[in-house]
């Protein structure tokens, strides 16, 4: 592997590549990762540096139009080398059987691939992501891994259906989550040039526009430099994927790919918030059942619920899933006894520990003997619900008139929520609530605009998922890219990451992002094998005076 800073750096021989990778999050990181040593000359390129950098932070800016989403860019996109696994939260889960099929009353739902196709992909990714086992633990076959009887009472499986998350855990940082980041340079290959501080501004094609030519990068000052390149992976995430696309209308009106004006439609993202709030007296056993679980392993899980296939079927809903939250108190006795350690907290935080000693015993037993989440001190206790989104072609990014300083016109963002995903989470709260009246646990009081069906608080909003843009499908009529992630009619121009996704689930997005990764890194590596070198015919048509 080898590291330039910006592209002015890059010798005229690195100015050709086979294949070039924009982007260095979950996605592109695997992607290169996975070819490292396959044959193929590689050009892996962020538009951020290896720390934070306000300018290409500005690069992210956006105007915002439609249901109100997190103005902090930093918390939906990272221009840093690892990209948004700066950020993420850690929660991995494989998708529901569900979520893959055509359903009747979700319009332009159904992935072209089916769960089999993707469960070597999902275990693969587990050693990416700091996942162990990758697939087979989000339901009641997690008991046999854990090695323990399961608690839980029996819920109507008609209704809702116990689920279960799995965190990622970096092995070398056992406190963090998997930053891709960190140690990328040392993961690449001797065939892979990474460079820093170069932005893909323009994707070049043959005048017949049916194969790509080339790139354009742009160095922080605004310099260009040309690429020759027979294959190119787009992995800049939900946003920023059809945002590429759509500034690239030199030789495509409306941009690559858009042909059909799909790019950036189908904007999905997960609507997350309380729903319901519980009593806390008498709510520690269900919070005990319903927390964290470890494995001998270290690996850490989260037990909640996700809405039952039957019930979604029968009441033509969206997929839902819901988890106890607690907000922890100021006085908890754990966050004293930390500060404590790092030589912080005084005598207030000596005066919490003591006056909880008891919670704390009980933790330590929780946590080493029963293997179970520590009991914290909190003033409320939620049910939080996230909610897969109606795929809804209004909902898009397209292009605003204001450009940024390398000339690329800022993304417009119109996110829209819908009725059916505001009556998903109040059908899922009230299927809960009747569940826990039946099965005599402590019962939810419904939050105000639940009860109601009525409008959205203003807390809820985006939770850095942005999904559908470029979506997935055996069609160009109805989608962007095709099966093998790449662009419909345009040979060696792939896309990557949850912008493909046709449908958003209720989970969170980063394992099926890098195991559709894996999945395009094994067709580019059989591409390789074969000798069918995409970067050669453009190099060879070069030549002549393309």
């Amino acid at each position: 592997m080898r590291n330039f800073r910006v592209p002015a750096d890059l010798p005229e021989a690195d100015c050709a590549a086979d294949l070039c990778i924009a982007g260095t999050g979950p996605a592109g990181a695997t992607l290169a990762r996975e070819l490292s040593g396959s044959g193929l000359r590689i050009l892996l390129l962020e538009s951020g540096d290896e720390t934070r950098q306000v300018e290409a932070d500005a690069l992210n800016e956006v105007e915002q139009a439609g249901y109100p989403r997190v103005e902090d860019q930093w918390l939906v996109r990272n221009r840093i080398l690892g990209g948004t696994s700066h950020t993420w939260s850690g929660r991995c889960v494989p998708f529901d059987d569900i979520d893959f099929v055509r359903r009747p009353w979700v319009p332009h739902s159904g992935w072209p691939l089916a769960p089999r196709d993707l469960v070597p992909y999902l275990d693969r990714a587990a050693a990416y992501l700091g996942l162990d086992p990758g697939t087979g633990f989000s339901d009641a076959r997690f008991w046999a891994l854990a090695g323990r009887r399961c608690p839980l009472p029996e819920f109507d499986p008609t209704l809702v259906l116990p689920h279960l998350w799995q965190f990622s855990r970096d092995t070398t940082r056992r406190r963090d989550y998997m930053r891709f980041g960190q140690r990328l340079k040392s993961q690449l290959g001797d065939n892979v040039t990474l460079v820093t501080n170069a932005t893909l501004c323009d994707i070049h094609l043959v005048p017949s526009c049916d194969r790509v030519s080339g790139i354009t990068l742009a160095g922080p000052d605004g310099a260009r430099r040309r690429i020759a390149t027979g294959m190119v992976a787009i992995c800049c995430g939900g946003i920023e994927n059809a945002r590429l696309l759509l500034n690239a209308d030199s030789q495509v009106p409306g941009g690559i790919g858009n042909g059909r004006d799909l790019v950036g439609r189908h904007l999905m993202d997960h609507l997350r918030g309380p729903t319901a709030t519980f009593a806390l007296r008498g709510s520690a056993a269900l919070r005990r059942v319903f927390g964290h679980y470890r494995l001998n392993n270290g690996q850490v899980f989260a037990l909640g619920w996700r809405l039952s296939p039957a019930l979604q079927e029968a009441e033509e809903l969206l997929n839902c899933s819901a988890w106890l939250e607690g907000r922890i108190s100021a006085d908890d006795p754990w966050n004293a006894l930390k500060a404590l350690t790092r030589g912080r907290g005084g005598v207030r935080a000596i005066g919490r520990v003591t006056t909880h000693a008891g919670l704390l015993m009980r933790g330590a037993h929780d946590y080493l003997v029963r293997r179970i989440g520590l009991p914290r001190k909190i003033d409320r206790l939620d049910l939080v619900c996230m909610v897969e989104q109606m795929p809804d072609p209004n909902s898009r990014v397209t292009l605003s008139a204001r450009r940024d300083r390398l000339g690329l016109r800022h993304a417009r963002i119109e996110w829209r929520v819908n009725r059916q995903d505001i009556r998903t989470m109040t059908r899922m709260t009230a299927a809960l609530g009747a569940e826990f009246t039946r099965l005599g646990l402590p019962s939810a009081r419904p939050d105000a605009w639940v009860a109601d069906s009525g409008t959205l608080p203003e807390t809820f909003r985006d939770v850095a998922h942005p999904t559908g843009t470029t979506r997935m499908g055996r069609s160009p009529a109805d989608s962007v890219v095709d099966p093998d992630c790449q662009i419909h009619g345009v040979a060696g121009l792939f896309v990557a990451g949850s912008s493909v996704f046709p449908t958003s689930s209720h989970a969170n997005p980063t394992q099926m992002i890098v195991a559709l990764a894996l999945r395009l890194a094994d067709r580019l590596r059989e591409t390789a094998r074969q000798g069918n070198m995409a970067g050669d015919r453009v190099r060879d048509d070069a030549a002549v005076g393309m």
